[in-house]
Protein backbone atom coordinates (compact mmCIF):
# COMPACT_ATOMS: atom_id res chain seq x y z
CA UNK A 1 0.00 0.00 0.00
CA UNK A 2 1.58 2.95 -1.26
CA UNK A 3 2.88 5.52 1.55
CA UNK A 4 4.03 8.85 2.02
CA UNK A 5 7.66 9.66 1.29
CA UNK A 6 9.59 11.08 3.83
CA UNK A 7 11.01 14.58 3.28
CA UNK A 8 15.03 14.10 1.82
CA UNK A 9 17.68 16.69 1.79
CA UNK A 10 20.90 16.14 -0.66
CA UNK A 11 23.29 18.85 0.98
CA UNK A 12 27.07 18.83 1.50
CA UNK A 13 27.33 17.87 -2.08
CA UNK A 14 30.69 17.14 -2.81
CA UNK A 15 32.36 17.01 0.80
CA UNK A 16 33.74 13.98 -0.34
CA UNK A 17 34.73 15.35 -4.03
CA UNK A 18 34.76 12.72 -7.06
CA UNK A 19 34.82 8.85 -5.68
CA UNK A 20 34.13 6.58 -9.14
CA UNK A 21 32.72 3.73 -9.22
CA UNK A 22 35.89 1.48 -10.67
CA UNK A 23 37.06 2.21 -7.01
CA UNK A 24 33.77 2.16 -5.15
CA UNK A 25 30.54 0.67 -5.31
CA UNK A 26 27.87 2.63 -6.33
CA UNK A 27 25.77 2.38 -3.53
CA UNK A 28 28.65 2.72 -0.90
CA UNK A 29 29.60 5.82 -2.28
CA UNK A 30 28.98 8.52 1.15
CA UNK A 31 27.14 10.86 1.58
CA UNK A 32 28.05 14.03 -0.26
CA UNK A 33 30.40 11.95 -2.52
CA UNK A 34 29.97 12.76 -6.22
CA UNK A 35 30.08 10.39 -9.59
CA UNK A 36 31.37 13.45 -11.73
CA UNK A 37 32.62 17.29 -11.13
CA UNK A 38 33.76 19.05 -14.27
CA UNK A 39 34.92 22.87 -13.59
CA UNK A 40 33.59 23.13 -9.98
CA UNK A 41 35.27 23.09 -6.72
CA UNK A 42 34.12 21.99 -3.28
CA UNK A 43 35.93 25.05 -1.42
CA UNK A 44 32.88 26.17 0.10
CA UNK A 45 31.66 23.60 2.60
CA UNK A 46 28.25 22.39 1.90
CA UNK A 47 28.19 24.29 -1.90
CA UNK A 48 29.33 23.21 -5.47
CA UNK A 49 30.75 26.82 -6.98
CA UNK A 50 31.84 27.02 -10.30
CA UNK A 51 36.05 27.24 -11.18
CA UNK A 52 37.46 31.08 -11.68
CA UNK A 53 38.60 30.85 -15.11
CA UNK A 54 41.73 31.80 -16.77
CA UNK A 55 42.71 35.03 -18.36
CA UNK A 56 45.60 35.97 -21.16
CA UNK A 57 48.99 37.59 -19.68
CA UNK A 58 49.86 40.74 -21.48
CA UNK A 59 48.81 39.53 -25.03
CA UNK A 60 49.23 36.27 -27.17
CA UNK A 61 52.58 35.83 -27.88
CA UNK A 62 52.11 33.90 -31.72
CA UNK A 63 48.63 32.86 -32.36
CA UNK A 64 48.32 29.01 -32.94
CA UNK A 65 51.83 27.75 -32.18
CA UNK A 66 52.52 25.83 -28.62
CA UNK A 67 53.95 27.14 -25.87
CA UNK A 68 57.33 24.77 -25.37
CA UNK A 69 58.50 26.28 -22.61
CA UNK A 70 57.68 28.51 -19.00
CA UNK A 71 59.83 29.90 -16.19
CA UNK A 72 59.27 32.39 -13.60
CA UNK A 73 63.12 33.95 -13.40
CA UNK A 74 64.45 35.32 -10.08
CA UNK A 75 64.32 39.10 -11.32
CA UNK A 76 60.45 38.95 -11.96
CA UNK A 77 59.66 37.86 -15.45
CA UNK A 78 58.22 35.42 -17.35
CA UNK A 79 59.92 33.24 -20.16
CA UNK A 80 58.02 31.49 -22.40
CA UNK A 81 59.45 29.68 -25.42
CA UNK A 82 57.06 29.15 -28.38
CA UNK A 83 58.21 27.05 -31.68
CA UNK A 84 57.34 28.97 -34.94
CA UNK A 85 57.74 27.05 -37.76
CA UNK A 86 61.27 25.33 -38.19
CA UNK A 87 62.43 27.15 -34.88
CA UNK A 88 62.03 28.29 -31.25
CA UNK A 89 62.42 31.32 -29.55
CA UNK A 90 62.49 32.44 -26.06
CA UNK A 91 59.96 35.49 -25.33
CA UNK A 92 60.07 37.54 -21.85
CA UNK A 93 57.55 39.34 -20.06
CA UNK A 94 58.16 42.05 -17.72
CA UNK A 95 54.90 43.20 -16.44
CA UNK A 96 53.84 44.98 -19.72
CA UNK A 97 54.30 42.96 -22.89
CA UNK A 98 56.52 40.28 -24.45
CA UNK A 99 59.04 40.84 -26.44
CA UNK A 100 61.49 38.23 -27.97
CA UNK A 101 64.93 37.42 -26.17
CA UNK A 102 66.77 34.32 -27.85
CA UNK A 103 65.77 33.22 -31.02
CA UNK A 104 66.60 30.03 -33.57
CA UNK A 105 66.07 27.26 -30.96
CA UNK A 106 65.23 23.72 -32.10
CA UNK A 107 61.18 23.62 -32.81
CA UNK A 108 59.13 21.25 -30.75
CA UNK A 109 61.09 20.29 -28.03
CA UNK A 110 60.62 21.10 -24.08
CA UNK A 111 62.80 23.89 -23.23
CA UNK A 112 63.38 23.88 -19.45
CA UNK A 113 65.47 26.53 -16.99
CA UNK A 114 67.07 26.37 -13.85
CA UNK A 115 68.16 29.42 -11.58
CA UNK A 116 72.18 29.52 -10.42
CA UNK A 117 73.84 32.31 -9.22
CA UNK A 118 71.38 35.03 -10.31
CA UNK A 119 71.37 33.57 -13.84
CA UNK A 120 68.76 31.55 -16.02
CA UNK A 121 69.83 29.08 -17.48
CA UNK A 122 67.99 27.38 -20.51
CA UNK A 123 68.47 23.60 -21.23
CA UNK A 124 67.66 21.77 -24.76
CA UNK A 125 66.86 25.16 -26.74
CA UNK A 126 69.41 24.35 -29.57
CA UNK A 127 72.59 23.83 -29.73
CA UNK A 128 73.95 24.91 -26.70
CA UNK A 129 72.61 25.16 -23.36
CA UNK A 130 72.93 28.98 -22.61
CA UNK A 131 73.13 31.01 -19.57
CA UNK A 132 71.68 34.68 -19.28
CA UNK A 133 72.27 36.91 -16.74
CA UNK A 134 68.94 38.29 -15.15
CA UNK A 135 70.18 41.37 -12.98
CA UNK A 136 68.15 43.29 -16.03
CA UNK A 137 66.14 42.78 -19.22
CA UNK A 138 65.98 44.79 -22.53
CA UNK A 139 69.97 45.90 -22.18
CA UNK A 140 72.92 45.57 -24.04
CA UNK A 141 74.68 44.35 -20.65
CA UNK A 142 72.04 41.18 -20.19
CA UNK A 143 72.70 38.62 -23.11
CA UNK A 144 73.21 34.58 -24.03
CA UNK A 145 76.09 33.00 -24.16
CA UNK A 146 77.44 29.70 -24.70
CA UNK A 147 81.16 29.92 -23.90
CA UNK A 148 83.07 30.34 -20.40
CA UNK A 149 82.51 31.09 -17.35
CA UNK A 150 79.73 31.16 -15.43
CA UNK A 151 78.99 27.95 -17.05
CA UNK A 152 80.21 25.51 -20.50
CA UNK A 153 77.85 22.59 -20.66
CA UNK A 154 78.16 22.16 -24.56
CA UNK A 155 81.73 20.80 -23.38
CA UNK A 156 80.23 17.57 -22.05
CA UNK A 157 81.05 15.09 -23.99
CA UNK A 158 80.20 11.28 -22.70
CA UNK A 159 83.08 8.74 -22.98
CA UNK A 160 80.73 6.82 -24.99
CA UNK A 161 78.51 8.55 -26.60
CA UNK A 162 80.29 11.79 -27.88
CA UNK A 163 78.36 14.65 -27.64
CA UNK A 164 75.93 15.17 -24.87
CA UNK A 165 73.20 17.97 -24.93
CA UNK A 166 71.68 18.28 -21.47
CA UNK A 167 67.94 18.46 -21.50
CA UNK A 168 67.16 18.23 -17.26
CA UNK A 169 68.70 20.28 -14.98
CA UNK A 170 68.59 20.99 -11.33
CA UNK A 171 70.43 23.15 -8.66
CA UNK A 172 71.33 21.02 -5.63
CA UNK A 173 73.74 22.12 -2.67
CA UNK A 174 75.99 24.86 -4.67
CA UNK A 175 76.40 22.39 -7.58
CA UNK A 176 74.34 22.35 -11.06
CA UNK A 177 73.34 19.00 -11.84
CA UNK A 178 72.35 18.02 -15.54
CA UNK A 179 71.52 15.29 -17.68
CA UNK A 180 69.55 13.37 -20.97
CA UNK A 181 70.51 14.86 -24.21
CA UNK A 182 72.16 11.67 -25.45
CA UNK A 183 71.86 11.80 -29.20
CA UNK A 184 73.50 8.43 -29.67
CA UNK A 185 70.62 6.55 -27.26
CA UNK A 186 73.74 4.76 -25.50
CA UNK A 187 72.20 3.27 -22.28
CA UNK A 188 75.03 5.00 -20.01
CA UNK A 189 74.68 8.35 -21.22
CA UNK A 190 71.05 8.34 -20.55
CA UNK A 191 71.88 7.39 -17.28
CA UNK A 192 74.41 10.02 -16.27
CA UNK A 193 74.36 12.41 -14.09
CA UNK A 194 77.05 15.71 -14.44
CA UNK A 195 77.98 17.90 -12.03
CA UNK A 196 80.06 21.38 -11.69
CA UNK A 197 81.92 22.47 -9.14
CA UNK A 198 80.64 24.38 -6.11
CA UNK A 199 79.68 27.59 -6.84
CA UNK A 200 83.21 29.92 -6.31
CA UNK A 201 83.53 33.48 -4.98
CA UNK A 202 82.93 34.84 -8.65
CA UNK A 203 79.44 33.58 -8.91
CA UNK A 204 81.03 30.96 -11.42
CA UNK A 205 80.60 27.15 -11.91
CA UNK A 206 83.35 25.13 -13.47
CA UNK A 207 83.52 21.69 -15.14
CA UNK A 208 85.00 18.86 -15.92
CA UNK A 209 82.39 16.35 -17.70
CA UNK A 210 84.95 13.55 -17.42
CA UNK A 211 85.36 12.68 -14.24
CA UNK A 212 82.53 14.75 -12.36
CA UNK A 213 79.62 12.77 -13.15
CA UNK A 214 77.58 9.37 -11.72
CA UNK A 215 76.01 6.51 -13.76
CA UNK A 216 72.42 6.16 -12.13
CA UNK A 217 72.27 2.14 -12.72
CA UNK A 218 72.66 2.07 -16.62
CA UNK A 219 71.89 -2.03 -15.97
CA UNK A 220 68.46 -0.98 -15.38
CA UNK A 221 67.73 -0.19 -18.47
CA UNK A 222 65.63 2.96 -18.23
CA UNK A 223 66.57 6.79 -18.89
CA UNK A 224 67.12 9.52 -16.38
CA UNK A 225 63.47 11.50 -17.20
CA UNK A 226 63.56 13.91 -14.06
CA UNK A 227 65.37 15.74 -11.77
CA UNK A 228 64.00 17.51 -8.76
CA UNK A 229 65.14 19.06 -5.54
CA UNK A 230 63.31 17.77 -2.79
CA UNK A 231 64.19 18.36 1.21
CA UNK A 232 67.46 17.54 1.33
CA UNK A 233 67.60 14.81 -1.15
CA UNK A 234 68.14 15.38 -4.98
CA UNK A 235 65.75 12.63 -6.55
CA UNK A 236 66.56 11.32 -10.07
CA UNK A 237 63.60 9.68 -11.84
CA UNK A 238 63.53 7.14 -14.87
CA UNK A 239 60.00 5.53 -15.66
CA UNK A 240 59.73 2.92 -12.88
CA UNK A 241 62.66 4.13 -10.58
CA UNK A 242 63.62 7.19 -8.10
CA UNK A 243 67.24 7.16 -7.07
CA UNK A 244 68.26 9.31 -3.99
CA UNK A 245 71.14 11.39 -3.99
CA UNK A 246 72.14 12.73 -0.67
CA UNK A 247 75.58 13.93 0.79
CA UNK A 248 77.00 10.46 1.28
CA UNK A 249 76.09 9.48 -1.87
CA UNK A 250 73.43 7.77 -4.21
CA UNK A 251 71.64 4.70 -3.03
CA UNK A 252 73.42 2.11 -4.69
CA UNK A 253 69.75 0.42 -5.85
CA UNK A 254 66.28 1.53 -6.33
CA UNK A 255 64.65 1.48 -3.18
CA UNK A 256 61.70 3.37 -4.78
CA UNK A 257 59.75 1.25 -7.74
CA UNK A 258 57.60 4.13 -8.99
CA UNK A 259 59.12 6.84 -11.08
CA UNK A 260 57.62 9.20 -14.09
CA UNK A 261 58.31 9.50 -17.53
CA UNK A 262 57.47 13.76 -17.17
CA UNK A 263 59.74 15.96 -15.85
CA UNK A 264 56.46 18.56 -15.88
CA UNK A 265 54.56 15.87 -13.37
CA UNK A 266 56.64 16.55 -10.81
CA UNK A 267 55.32 19.39 -8.22
CA UNK A 268 56.60 19.92 -4.56
CA UNK A 269 53.37 20.88 -2.39
CA UNK A 270 52.90 22.11 1.23
CA UNK A 271 52.26 18.24 2.09
CA UNK A 272 55.00 16.55 0.02
CA UNK A 273 56.39 15.85 -3.85
CA UNK A 274 53.87 14.61 -6.53
CA UNK A 275 54.34 12.91 -9.48
CA UNK A 276 52.37 10.90 -12.22
CA UNK A 277 53.54 7.15 -12.53
CA UNK A 278 51.90 4.68 -15.14
CA UNK A 279 49.97 3.25 -12.13
CA UNK A 280 48.33 7.28 -11.16
CA UNK A 281 49.54 10.00 -8.80
CA UNK A 282 51.63 9.73 -6.11
CA UNK A 283 53.17 11.71 -2.89
CA UNK A 284 56.42 11.22 -1.71
CA UNK A 285 57.71 12.36 2.07
CA UNK A 286 60.92 10.70 2.16
CA UNK A 287 59.71 7.01 2.68
CA UNK A 288 57.99 4.84 -0.01
CA UNK A 289 55.52 7.35 -2.29
CA UNK A 290 51.55 6.67 -1.24
CA UNK A 291 49.08 6.77 -4.04
CA UNK A 292 46.55 9.39 -3.93
CA UNK A 293 44.51 8.92 -6.43
CA UNK A 294 42.69 5.63 -6.31
CA UNK A 295 39.22 7.71 -6.07
CA UNK A 296 39.58 8.59 -9.71
CA UNK A 297 41.60 5.49 -10.64
CA UNK A 298 39.05 5.11 -13.96
CA UNK A 299 40.10 8.56 -14.65
CA UNK A 300 43.81 7.66 -14.41
CA UNK A 301 43.93 4.61 -16.61
CA UNK A 302 41.93 5.97 -18.89
CA UNK A 303 45.27 8.38 -19.67
CA UNK A 304 46.61 7.41 -23.13
CA UNK A 305 49.84 5.89 -22.42
CA UNK A 306 51.38 8.27 -25.63
CA UNK A 307 50.55 11.15 -22.80
CA UNK A 308 52.56 10.06 -20.06
CA UNK A 309 55.48 11.95 -21.13
CA UNK A 310 53.20 15.00 -21.69
CA UNK A 311 51.60 15.03 -18.06
CA UNK A 312 51.87 18.52 -16.70
CA UNK A 313 51.97 20.16 -13.34
CA UNK A 314 51.49 23.07 -10.98
CA UNK A 315 50.12 24.29 -7.61
CA UNK A 316 48.58 27.44 -5.78
CA UNK A 317 48.45 27.50 -2.43
CA UNK A 318 46.38 24.29 -1.23
CA UNK A 319 45.77 22.70 -4.66
CA UNK A 320 48.26 20.78 -7.40
CA UNK A 321 46.79 20.46 -10.76
CA UNK A 322 47.71 17.91 -13.73
CA UNK A 323 46.68 18.49 -17.68
CA UNK A 324 46.28 14.96 -18.44
CA UNK A 325 44.65 14.78 -22.41
CA UNK A 326 41.51 14.28 -23.93
CA UNK A 327 40.03 11.51 -21.61
CA UNK A 328 37.53 8.96 -22.26
CA UNK A 329 35.41 6.52 -20.42
CA UNK A 330 33.42 4.17 -22.45
CA UNK A 331 31.21 2.39 -20.12
CA UNK A 332 29.99 5.69 -18.56
CA UNK A 333 29.91 7.66 -21.91
CA UNK A 334 31.93 10.46 -20.31
CA UNK A 335 34.57 12.69 -21.93
CA UNK A 336 36.63 15.59 -21.20
CA UNK A 337 38.75 17.65 -23.56
CA UNK A 338 42.47 18.94 -22.28
CA UNK A 339 41.51 17.44 -18.69
CA UNK A 340 42.95 18.81 -15.77
CA UNK A 341 42.43 16.84 -12.16
CA UNK A 342 43.18 19.14 -9.16
CA UNK A 343 43.73 17.61 -5.78
CA UNK A 344 43.47 19.84 -2.91
CA UNK A 345 46.43 19.05 -0.35
CA UNK A 346 44.32 20.09 2.92
CA UNK A 347 41.01 17.64 2.31
CA UNK A 348 42.40 15.22 -0.14
CA UNK A 349 39.78 15.67 -2.03
CA UNK A 350 39.62 15.71 -6.09
CA UNK A 351 38.01 17.49 -8.76
CA UNK A 352 38.03 17.98 -13.12
CA UNK A 353 38.43 21.03 -15.16
CA UNK A 354 37.96 21.30 -19.02
CA UNK A 355 39.92 23.98 -20.62
CA UNK A 356 39.26 25.38 -23.83
CA UNK A 357 43.30 24.17 -24.86
CA UNK A 358 45.99 22.13 -23.57
CA UNK A 359 48.07 23.21 -21.18
CA UNK A 360 51.79 22.61 -21.50
CA UNK A 361 53.64 23.88 -18.78
CA UNK A 362 52.67 25.38 -15.08
CA UNK A 363 54.65 27.83 -13.45
CA UNK A 364 54.89 30.40 -9.96
CA UNK A 365 55.05 33.98 -11.93
CA UNK A 366 55.86 36.14 -9.00
CA UNK A 367 56.19 39.17 -10.73
CA UNK A 368 57.93 41.31 -7.52
CA UNK A 369 54.83 42.76 -6.03
CA UNK A 370 51.86 39.53 -6.40
CA UNK A 371 52.09 35.90 -6.79
CA UNK A 372 50.19 34.01 -9.46
CA UNK A 373 50.01 30.94 -11.33
CA UNK A 374 50.15 30.64 -14.92
CA UNK A 375 50.12 28.18 -17.66
CA UNK A 376 51.38 27.80 -21.25
CA UNK A 377 48.70 26.73 -23.77
CA UNK A 378 48.95 25.17 -27.32
CA UNK A 379 47.42 28.16 -28.64
CA UNK A 380 50.53 30.87 -28.20
CA UNK A 381 49.02 32.27 -25.23
CA UNK A 382 50.23 32.45 -21.48
CA UNK A 383 47.35 32.83 -19.20
CA UNK A 384 46.99 33.07 -15.54
CA UNK A 385 44.64 31.07 -13.54
CA UNK A 386 42.44 31.24 -11.53
CA UNK A 387 41.26 34.77 -12.82
CA UNK A 388 37.81 35.90 -13.59
CA UNK A 389 34.63 34.24 -14.75
CA UNK A 390 35.35 32.97 -17.90
CA UNK A 391 38.14 31.02 -20.08
CA UNK A 392 39.81 33.26 -22.05
CA UNK A 393 36.71 35.52 -22.55
CA UNK A 394 34.40 32.23 -22.84
CA UNK A 395 31.70 31.13 -20.61
CA UNK A 396 32.46 28.48 -18.64
CA UNK A 397 30.33 24.86 -19.16
CA UNK A 398 30.29 23.15 -16.05
CA UNK A 399 28.59 19.87 -14.63
CA UNK A 400 27.95 18.04 -11.68
CA UNK A 401 26.14 14.42 -10.96
CA UNK A 402 25.41 13.29 -7.47
CA UNK A 403 26.03 9.99 -5.94
CA UNK A 404 22.78 7.11 -6.77
CA UNK A 405 20.08 7.40 -3.88
CA UNK A 406 18.12 4.53 -2.88
CA UNK A 407 16.14 6.01 -0.10
CA UNK A 408 13.64 3.61 2.00
CA UNK A 409 14.87 0.20 0.18
CA UNK A 410 15.96 0.02 -3.69
CA UNK A 411 13.10 -2.95 -3.76
CA UNK A 412 10.44 0.02 -3.35
CA UNK A 413 9.68 2.08 -5.98
CA UNK A 414 9.51 5.53 -5.30
CA UNK A 415 7.83 8.52 -6.71
CA UNK A 416 8.84 12.00 -6.75
CA UNK A 417 5.85 14.81 -6.81
CA UNK A 418 7.45 17.89 -5.72
CA UNK A 419 11.29 19.34 -5.19
CA UNK A 420 13.30 22.71 -3.92
CA UNK A 421 16.64 23.44 -5.66
CA UNK A 422 18.62 26.50 -4.12
CA UNK A 423 20.85 27.79 -5.52
CA UNK A 424 22.89 31.10 -6.00
CA UNK A 425 23.80 33.80 -9.35
CA UNK A 426 22.52 30.14 -11.06
CA UNK A 427 20.15 31.67 -13.61
CA UNK A 428 21.59 29.00 -16.73
CA UNK A 429 21.96 26.10 -14.52
CA UNK A 430 19.56 23.30 -15.04
CA UNK A 431 18.89 19.94 -13.06
CA UNK A 432 18.68 16.43 -15.00
CA UNK A 433 17.85 12.90 -13.07
CA UNK A 434 18.73 9.33 -14.40
CA UNK A 435 17.35 6.41 -12.98
CA UNK A 436 17.64 3.15 -12.22
CA UNK A 437 19.38 1.64 -15.23
CA UNK A 438 18.34 3.71 -17.81
CA UNK A 439 21.24 5.85 -19.46
CA UNK A 440 18.75 8.95 -20.44
CA UNK A 441 18.78 12.02 -18.65
CA UNK A 442 15.36 13.99 -18.15
CA UNK A 443 14.81 17.62 -17.62
CA UNK A 444 13.35 19.18 -14.50
CA UNK A 445 14.01 22.61 -15.41
CA UNK A 446 15.85 25.83 -15.04
CA UNK A 447 17.07 27.63 -11.82
CA UNK A 448 16.24 30.74 -11.84
CA UNK A 449 16.38 31.98 -8.11
CA UNK A 450 17.41 31.25 -4.36
CA UNK A 451 14.34 28.49 -3.75
CA UNK A 452 13.42 26.94 -7.64
CA UNK A 453 9.77 25.11 -6.93
CA UNK A 454 9.43 22.05 -9.16
CA UNK A 455 5.84 20.29 -8.59
CA UNK A 456 3.73 17.97 -10.61
CA UNK A 457 7.00 16.16 -11.21
CA UNK A 458 5.71 12.18 -11.22
CA UNK A 459 9.26 11.13 -11.31
CA UNK A 460 9.41 6.99 -10.52
CA UNK A 461 12.84 5.44 -9.40
CA UNK A 462 13.82 2.59 -7.23
CA UNK A 463 17.33 4.48 -6.93
CA UNK A 464 18.34 8.05 -9.12
CA UNK A 465 20.96 10.71 -9.40
CA UNK A 466 20.66 14.48 -10.02
CA UNK A 467 23.07 16.45 -12.74
CA UNK A 468 23.16 20.24 -12.84
CA UNK A 469 24.69 21.77 -15.42
CA UNK A 470 25.16 25.38 -17.06
CA UNK A 471 27.23 28.14 -17.94
CA UNK A 472 29.38 30.52 -15.82
CA UNK A 473 29.37 34.24 -17.51
CA UNK A 474 29.34 37.51 -15.44
CA UNK A 475 29.56 35.88 -12.16
CA UNK A 476 30.53 31.89 -10.67
CA UNK A 477 27.50 29.74 -9.69
CA UNK A 478 26.85 28.25 -6.43
CA UNK A 479 24.61 25.43 -6.02
CA UNK A 480 23.74 24.30 -2.36
CA UNK A 481 21.60 21.40 -2.62
CA UNK A 482 17.74 19.81 -2.71
CA UNK A 483 14.96 18.98 -1.39
CA UNK A 484 12.74 16.64 -1.69
CA UNK A 485 9.19 17.49 -0.44
CA UNK A 486 6.67 15.48 -1.45
CA UNK A 487 6.45 12.19 -2.77
CA UNK A 488 5.05 8.74 -2.35
CA UNK A 489 6.70 5.01 -1.61
CA UNK A 490 4.58 2.63 -3.65
CA UNK A 491 6.56 -0.50 -2.23
CA UNK A 492 7.13 -3.80 -3.88
CA UNK A 493 5.49 -2.92 -7.43
CA UNK A 494 5.97 -5.84 -10.01
CA UNK A 495 7.65 -5.05 -13.30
Amino acid sequence: MPTPFEKKSIRNIGIYGIIRPAEVDDFLIPEGGVGEAVNVHFDRKGAVTVRPGIAVLGATIQAGYPIWGLHNTQSGSMMAVISQAASARVYVYAGTSWASSLASGTANVKTRFLEAAGRTVVLNFGSATTMYSSVRFFSTADTWVTTGNPINPQAITDQVAGSVQPTLGEVYKSRIYLAGGNTNGTNIANSRLWYSNVINSSGNFAWTPSTDFVDINPNDGENITGIKRYSLELLVFKPNYIYRFRTAGLDPDPLIKLGTRSNESIVEGKKGLYFHHDSGFYRYTGGYPTEISRPISDIVDAITFANYSEIAGWKDSNNIYWQIGDITIDGDSLSWRNCVVRYTESSELWTIYSYPNEVQFGSDYNSGSALSRVVGLDNGVVATVNSGTSDLLEPIKYRMITKWYEWEGVENRKVIQELIALCEKAEETRIMYQTDGNIEWHDIGQLKKYLNYFKQLNIKFHRIRFKITGVSRDEAPIFLGLEIIKGINEGIVEQ
